[in-house]
Parts: structure tokens; C-alpha cells; sequence
């Protein structure tokens, strides 16, 4: 079986393949940029890799919170990949990925940098969050967090091995409701 990945949450674009016959990554790559791009780096890294979309069996997104264009293009791409292969997809959110990397507990509150003085903020496993200010931060004693890894999308998969989610693959499913971006609020685009 092979997993294909996409984050682009961060700062960082990324996309993974994992061939889970194999047990290793055959693909990956991070890049700074527009996520607008990674269609393109996707596509020329299937082409020199020799690998093509039908040979996927699961897809993998990040929900956020994090980049607001970002989020909305990797959740398009799966998506559409989803609908036009058939395929399930796998998601999780910023803070998981967090507690996974740094091995926090699930009840650990911690905050990730959103822009200025901003942070996303969770403050248990049932990611229960809100966007603040740095005072309010300071106040819940929420430990501040920035991912060190720079390919996310090889941290989904990590998370999703861990989980033991193929174990139950059959119970996976496409679910167009549940690729939503993780707002903190509904964005006011075209509204008054």
C-alpha cells in the first residue's frame, strides 16, 4: 500500500509517499513557496520517481489550523484526488502533529505562532481551540511550540502508522465532510 501526504500549513510546502510494503518513504519533498506550487513539485516528483496516482491507495491532508490558502489548496487537491481516484483519506490537525513530534501527553496545552501576536492555541487532546493574544497565552500557561520537522507530510504518515490506522482500513472512508479546513472562525471573505 502506498499513503501519499500533503501539508501546507506552515511556513513549508510538503508532500510524502510511503510505501508501507517497504516500510520507508520512496518520496518526499518540503520547499518553501506558494502552495499553490506543490501540484507542479508533485507531479514532476511522481515523473522522476516513476511513480503514477493510480498506484495510491490512501491519502493523508492536515486540516490546520495554520495557513488559511494553504489549508483550503491541500484540502482541494486531496479532495479532488479522493473523488477522482476513489480513494480514502486519512486527517489530523496541527496540534497532533505537535504533541507527536515534541511526545507531549494529550493533555498538554500548547500554542502554535499564527501571525503577529497571535497563537492557535489547545488545550487538551479534544482540541478544543482559540485564537489569542500573547497575554492570554502567557496566562493559561500554554507552552509555545514550532514544528522542527520540515516535511509535515512525513509527519502524518508517522502519526498515522502510530495510530495503527491501516490495521482498520476498512472502517476509513471518503467523507467530503470531513476535509474542512480547521478555522478558528468562518472566514469573512465576500461578506459585509
Amino acid at each position: 500500500m502506498k499513503i501519499l501526504a500533503l501539508d501546507s500549513s506552515q511556513n513549508l510546502q510538503s508532500f510524502a509517499v510511503y510505501d508501507t510494503e517497504l516500510e520507508k518513504f520512496i518520496l518526499g519533498e518540503a520547499f518553501p513557496g506558494k502552495s499553490s506550487e506543490i501540484i507542479e513539485k508533485l507531479k514532476n516528483s511522481f515523473l522522476d520517481n516513476k511513480l503514477k496516482l493510480k498506484d495510491i491507495d490512501l491519502l493523508a491532508v492536515n486540516l490546520g489550523p495554520g495557513s488559511f490558502t494553504g489549508i483550503r489548496n491541500a484540502l482541494c487537491i486531496i479532495k479532488t484526488l479522493a473523488l477522482e481516484l476513489r480513494l480514502k483519506v486519512f486527517t489530523t490537525n496541527s496540534f497532533e502533529l505537535l504533541r507527536l513530534e515534541k511526545r507531549l501527553s494529550d493533555n498538554t496545552p500548547i500554542a502554535i505562532p499564527a501571525f503577529k501576536n497571535n497563537f492557535f492555541i489547545s488545550l487538551d487532546s479534544n482540541y478544543h481551540s482559540l485564537k489569542t493574544n500573547f497575554f492570554s497565552t502567557i496566562a493559561t500557561e500554554t507552552a509555545l511550540y514550532e514544528f522542527s520537522c520540515d516535511n509535515l507530510s512525513e509527519l502524518i504518515i508517522k502519526l498515522l502508522l502510530r495510530k495503527n490506522i491501516l490495521s482498520d482500513f476498512d472502517t476509513l472512508r471518503f467523507d467530503p465532510n470531513i476535509l474542512k479546513p480547521y478555522y478558528l472562525r468562518e472566514p469573512s471573505v465576500g461578506k459585509k
